[in-house]
């Protein structure tokens, strides 16, 4: 967790990032999500978070969809998600390979102009490229001061978002939540 002071604003912004890894149940999809919450504190209000969001998800996935959920406990809300943006990543692996191999001949050498025993090398040079395609999907929504309030006073929260109809969903729990709880309640050392 960062405080920084901003004096145009007048204000502290205190951020987190954070990695999760969400495994949907009965499939074989895994997602990792990593976020970057934020909010801002002045002297006479705290602005409510806002979660921006990159989701790696498979090549052929779909873009998220503008709604989602949001768990709390045993609760559930509506999620609105907004700078939504879908992009194809290529990452290359390039690999070279140098052989060299070494006989003994006998007879004129090219580089000089001896008779005699001379050794003679080969080299050889190979080179393999990979690549690997995936989507980052990324957005951002806000935690209103009400849920803030839930997830302080809660055991569970998760969040469900969809690639098309594929659901996403990452869950806070245990340390995560107790992290996240942290972040909510932090404000800036008094005088800075």
């Amino acid at each position: 967790m960062i405080i920084i002071k901003d004096d145009f604003k007048k204000s502290h912004i205190i951020t987190m990032k954070m990695w999760k890894l969400s495994k949907e149940e009965d499939s074989w999809a895994r997602y990792n999500t990593i976020f970057d919450f934020s909010r801002e504190v002045n002297e006479t209000k705290i602005n409510p978070t806002v979660a921006r969001f990159k989701v790696t998800a498979e090549a052929n996935s779909h873009p998220l969809e503008r709604s989602g959920f949001i768990r709390i406990g045993a609760k559930d809300s509506t999620l609105v998600l907004g700078n939504l943006d879908s992009q194809a990543i290529t990452t290359y692996n390039t690999s070279v390979t140098t052989t060299t191999t070494g006989n003994n001949s006998t007879g004129h050498s090219s580089s000089t102009s001896s008779f005699g025993k001379n050794q003679s090398t080969e080299t050889k040079t190979s080179m393999n490229t990979t690549s690997r395609t995936h989507k980052e999907l990324t957005g951002t929504f806000l935690l209103t001061k009400e849920q803030e309030a839930e997830i302080l006073a809660s055991d569970f929260f998760a969040i469900r978002l969809y690639s098309g109809t594929k659901p996403i969903t990452i869950s806070f729990a245990e340390d995560d939540l107790e992290t996240l709880k942290k972040f909510l309640t932090a404000k800036p050392e008094a005088g800075n």
